[in-house]
């Protein structure tokens, strides 16, 4: 793990088991995002970055502004979030802290994201499909997205956690020439 996400593992699990305390993961994760966003808007960000180090009355005002931006979208408990991780000089590790949130929800609710590389677009019943094998391999909920790389000359490569599974051609004819080469 990065530094910073060591440093956001605390908030993201705080932040996870409350909601779940209270059986809003799903609205957490809304507000959540919303704070991503506005983190990651040019001139708070940069704010942000140049407050790295500087005094208290700085992140506060930047907390302060992020608060006023988020007026009614977010409720007491994530605005009471932002002033910690504002006090701790932390704003910077939002999105590290949204990222581990949203895995921690994802292996709570058994889900996890699949990206599926294809030379062209599948049709929906190939998506469904394949939707429905993977759930039957990886035991959990897939969602899955799909995206498309000409590079690709046929196949599919299946990227699930840490897991990948590569049913390319490139990658056959590759591992085909590395044969070739040993005999």
């Amino acid at each position: 793990m990065s530094e910073n996400t060591n440093i956001a593992h605390p908030y993201a699990k705080a932040s996870f088991d409350f909601a779940l305390s209270e059986n809003k993961l799903q609205e957490w994760q809304k507000m959540l995002e919303v704070l991503v966003t506005v983190v990651n808007e040019e001139s708070i960000a940069n704010a942000i970055a140049s407050a790295d180090g500087a005094g208290a009355q700085q992140a506060e005002q930047i907390a302060d502004v992020i608060l006023e931006i988020c007026e009614g979208i977010i409720d007491e408990h994530v605005q009471n979030l932002i002033k910690v991780m504002s006090e701790n000089g932390r704003l910077s590790i939002v999105d590290q802290m949204y990222q581990l949130f949203c895995g921690l929800k994802d292996e709570y609710e058994r889900v996890i994201p699949v990206t599926v590389t294809v030379s062209e677009p599948l049709s929906e019943q190939q998506v469904s499909s394949l939707t429905a094998a993977l759930e039957k391999k990886l035991e959990r909920q897939v969602e899955l997205e799909q995206e498309t790389d000409a590079t690709l000359v046929g196949g599919i490569v299946i990227k699930a956690g840490e897991t990948i599974i590569d049913g390319s051609l490139n990658t056959s004819i590759e591992r085909l020439a590395s044969q070739l080469r040993a005999r």
